[in-house]
């Protein structure tokens, strides 16, 4: 099955960056707009995988941490691999980058002590919620800006990613939790 690792992002950023594909919809064709259910923070795609790896992950997931919530906030809309020819229409990140980029590391060397090879790129936390048709400059007036309020990340998932005709749907198959920080 193909799997992918991703912190789970609140159903109100969500919505919230639909509300803004939309918008950006009316001025930047040839996008395929991500819908809400599509939107995570991606830490490590697995791609095909067995069930016994689904379980050595959901072990390895057990034995790292435990990890607290991460408040953060949405940054600025950006493009992978840049704005000349991009890719993915992404939501970049303000606040907690170097705590989300922390847990990243934790979780990928204990992964890669497994086998899995590690991510090449260096780690960019971004929320992917547009994917273009056909690659073309994307202009600063097309791009909106992001007024979205602070808010917090607390589960991780591994999902099962199923294609069909409409896209990707995902299945989550294990949600580590991430603790509330005690308030003092």
């Amino acid at each position: 099955m193909r799997c992918f690792l991703a912190f789970e992002i609140p159903a109100s950023v969500k919505d919230y960056l639909t509300q803004v594909a939309r918008s950006m919809a009316k001025t930047l064709p040839g996008v395929r707009w991500i819908k809400p259910e599509g939107q995570h923070i991606t830490i490590h795609f697995f791609g095909e995988i067995s069930d016994a790896q689904v379980e050595e992950i959901k072990d390895v997931l057990r034995a790292c941490g435990p990890y607290d919530r991460v408040a953060t906030s949405l940054k600025a809309v950006d493009a992978f691999p840049g704005k000349k020819r991009p890719r993915v229409i992404v939501a970049t990140l303000d606040e907690g980058v170097d705590i989300i980029r922390s847990i990243y590391h934790d979780i990928e060397n204990h992964l890669t002590a497994l086998g899995y090879e590690k991510e090449k790129r260096g780690y960019a936390p971004h929320i992917t919620f547009g994917r273009m048709k056909i690659p073309a400059p994307i202009l600063e007036r097309d791009i909106a800006r992001l007024e979205c309020p602070r808010f917090l990340i607390d589960r991780i998932v591994l999902f099962k990613s199923i294609l069909g005709r409409e896209g990707a749907t995902y299945e989550p198959l294990f949600a580590l939790n991430l603790r509330a920080v005690p308030q003092g």
